[in-house]
């Protein structure tokens, strides 16, 4: 079906734009940016389809009127939705416009060997794609993105030690305007994290300290469980992967309950999880710098008196001691160019994504999606069922060393996936369990939103 081939382009493009040589850099860097893409890609194929045929609500008000004599068959929405798609993804894609013309050229041969393609629907498909740019262009993504405005008081978000050069990404992404959100204060609220002196921050930090720790693989099989858990959910925009919102499409396209369904009830479900995670980025990043909350990584190596660029310390008498050697398993650099060197590291180390840690992006974005989803087909997450291969562990993909993982099939409810995406944050030491907790608050409350938007 043709909103599956889109779909198979974006998810590509997404791969393809973090696996360039540096020093390029991805044309949508970051899940920010990505969701956005993605968001506006499916959009632009859904309204397409939309107004052409009459069997769903366009979400743009203001679309271009149908041509004169143009069929409003499914067969002409899929060409107009095709013609959408392909132009979105040009435009928002444009150094990978020869791979689009490839993959084009191969949906339109294997259209014209069943039936004749419609030209008018295609160009029409191409300008609902231009408003729906158009209608975006003003909408805020375009604002710097990567800064250096570090606050050195204890408890503030800072470089990962392994990167000390790091930038903070996304501090103007809270301001994007959202595609379903009108106010994200109030859609989407979120309560601050526990204070740096309380019983639940001491809690969190007793966790991740032990659970997070870069030797987790070399201790019992229990805490190689974790690590597997935590690399599976990974995609932390690595080289052939690409960004979580890619990982999340992956795992609605396996559920079975998605693949039978019709062509139009597949362009709702698959254009409302991408709305839902671009604002899920929208809400997720307004909070992050609201709250501006360290990492583990910063917060453990600092946490007593006397250390950090204050010797503050962090004021908590209830949790363990510090440790000022501390190093998390981290976010996987899968397929890095240069692999790094085993217990002396290097450039391609695994590390602590480079924005701050309340509420988890992760957590926030496979709420949204997963949530979304299961409420568009009326069901509940926990009755959704599905096996699934991460690319993470599919048998090719290579950890920070060059070592080739294995291939892992998993069986997991969605509601099971909602829980293992958020606590893999805390087995790869790079989140709180209260980032985890407060992602899926705001992906849940987004969601909600978003299906009310997408219902028939």
């Amino acid at each position: 079906m043709s909103i599956l081939k889109i779909n198979e382009i974006a998810l590509q493009l997404v791969a393809n734009d973090f696996s360039k040589a540096p020093p390029a850099r991805p044309t949508n860097g970051g899940p920010t940016k990505t969701s956005r893409a993605l968001a506006i890609i499916h959009l632009a194929a859904h309204d397409a389809y939309a107004k052409v045929t009459g069997q769903l609500a366009p979400r743009l008000a203001m679309l271009p009127a149908l041509p004169m004599g143009l069929p409003t068959t499914p067969d002409a929405g899929t060409d107009a939705l095709l013609g959408a798609g392909l132009r979105a993804a040009v435009r928002l894609y444009p150094d990978d416009s020869d791979f689009i013309s490839t993959e084009a050229a191969k949906i339109f041969d294997a259209v014209k060997a069943t039936r004749m393609i419609n030209p008018r629907a295609l160009r029409y498909g191409e300008q609902v794609a231009d408003a729906w740019l158009s209608a975006r262009r003003n909408d805020g993504s375009d604002l710097p993105q990567d800064d250096k405005l570090f606050d050195q008081a204890p408890g503030r978000h800072r470089p990962d030690p392994l990167n000390p050069n790091q930038t903070a990404l996304g501090r103007t992404w809270g301001t994007v305007t959202p595609f379903v959100l009108s106010d994200i204060e109030t859609d989407a609220p979120l309560a601050p994290p526990p204070t740096l002196n309380s019983a639940d921050y001491a809690t969190a930090f007793n966790q991740v300290l032990e659970c997070g720790k870069s030797d987790i693989t070399q201790r019992d099989p229990d805490f190689r469980k974790k690590a597997i858990t935590g690399i599976f959910w990974g995609y932390d925009g690595s080289n052939k992967l690409g960004t979580p919102p890619r990982l999340y499409n992956r795992v609605v396209l396996a559920i079975p309950e998605f693949i039978a369904l019709s062509h139009p009830e597949q362009i709702r479900v698959l254009t409302a999880i991408n709305v839902a995670m671009a604002d899920a980025s929208i809400a997720a990043w307004y909070w992050k710098y609201q709250y501006d909350l360290w990492r583990p990584v910063v917060a453990i190596r600092e946490a007593e008196i006397g250390w950090g660029p204050t010797g503050k310390g962090d004021g908590n008498t209830l949790r363990k001691e510090g440790d000022p050697f501390w190093l998390p398993l981290g976010a996987p650099n899968s397929n890095p160019r240069v692999p790094s060197v085993p217990t002396l590291g290097a450039s391609g180390s695994n590390g602590t994504p480079n924005f701050p840690a309340y509420p988890s992006g992760h957590a926030t974005f496979g709420s949204a999606a997963f949530e979304t989803v299961a409420a568009l087909l009326g069901k509940q997450p926990e009755d959704i069922g599905l096996k699934f291969v991460s690319g993470e562990f599919n048998g090719t993909t290579t950890d920070s060393t060059g070592a080739t993982r294995p291939r892992i099939e998993e069986t997991f409810t969605l509601r099971e996936a909602i829980e293992e995406n958020k606590i893999s944050r805390i087995y790869l030491g790079v989140h709180w369990i209260f980032d985890a907790s407060g992602g899926e608050i705001v992906g849940k409350a987004v969601s909600d939103k978003v299906v009310h938007a997408f219902q028939p």
